[in-house]
């Protein structure tokens, strides 16, 4: 059965396939659907159970405080793994060529919409945060290390060990892949967010990282906007937490893709590992 069949008979209405939004490299198909009255859907089929389970929550709990600059669900089938949802105008920021400006605009955008959907559940905590989050890194780089080398192994572990010793972190609804793919950016300038299949639960300064590492990284005016538009910038506590995440996901990001042979995510981890190793922030307490 088609992913065009599960949605007509989850509908009980006829689709008609008009894109394909899939990302390389990925197992996830997202589809885009026109309805018998025109309007346009996103069909998402997630790999994992997990991953349904997450995007789910955030479609109906969270993403109704983004409205109308995010996805509203239309239904769901758990038992495959399949959501339905509006369609947003607009291509993602990453591909966009635009003046300062308008940049300057779109990221602070973006910053609002972050802070709203970090509001839009009250914060819980997270007791042994640092103490999971290297255990999970630690299980990724047990095996074959390889592209890594002994410099970069070390200071890998060094923040591993600082990150089992932060204290229990306040977490708010979080993205967690909150990078310019993720940003549609309409004819008219106005910014949405899209794909919650990593959503959780989670320290704020771990959402601020995968941005903070791309899109911001080398351009201060597009952080100065961004966090303009979120209110504030990270505290002294949250940069020190995307230090030491910030290097040990690249590390383990850097591994995995390479055992998968994911060429672009490979380079994307040692570059990120690289930064944090030139600056030294990683190791630093506080």
């Amino acid at each position: 059965m088609t992913l065009a069949d599960h949605v007509t008979r989850l509908l009980a209405t006829p689709v008609t396939p008009t894109a394909d939004h899939s990302w390389d490299d990925t197992t996830t198909h997202i589809q885009r659907f026109r309805l018998p009255t025109g309007e346009e859907i996103i069909a998402k089929h997630n790999t994992t159970a997990a991953m349904f389970a997450r995007e789910h929550h955030a479609l109906r709990h969270w993403a109704p405080a983004l409205a109308p600059h995010a996805p509203r669900l239309i239904a769901a089938d758990p038992e495959h793994h399949l959501l339905v949802m509006t369609a947003l105008p607009g291509t993602p920021l990453c591909d966009q060529r635009l003046d300062p400006t308008s940049e300057q605009h779109a990221y602070r955008q973006a910053g609002r919409l972050l802070r709203r959907l970090h509001a839009a559940a009250p914060p819980q905590l997270l007791p042994d945060f640092g103490q999971q989050r290297a255990a999970y890194i630690r299980a990724q780089l047990a095996g074959d290390t390889a592209p890594l080398t002994a410099e970069e192994l070390a200071f890998t572990h060094a923040c591993l060990t600082r990150l089992e010793d932060l204290p229990p972190q306040s977490a708010v609804p979080s993205h967690l892949d909150f990078t310019s793919r993720n940003l549609l950016l309409s004819e008219g300038g106005t910014v949405s967010v899209i794909d919650f299949e990593t959503s959780r639960y989670e320290a704020a300064g771990r959402d601020f990282l995968r941005i903070s590492m791309r899109a911001l990284l080398a351009r201060d005016d597009l952080r100065d906007a961004f966090y303009e538009g979120y209110g504030r910038q990270p505290s002294p506590a949250e940069q020190h937490l995307m230090s030491l995440c910030g290097a040990a996901d690249a590390a383990a990001i850097a591994v995995t893709a390479t055992a998968n042979r994911q060429d672009r995510f490979t380079a994307e981890g040692h570059i990120a590992l690289q930064h944090f190793m030139r600056t030294n922030n990683a190791p630093a307490v506080p």
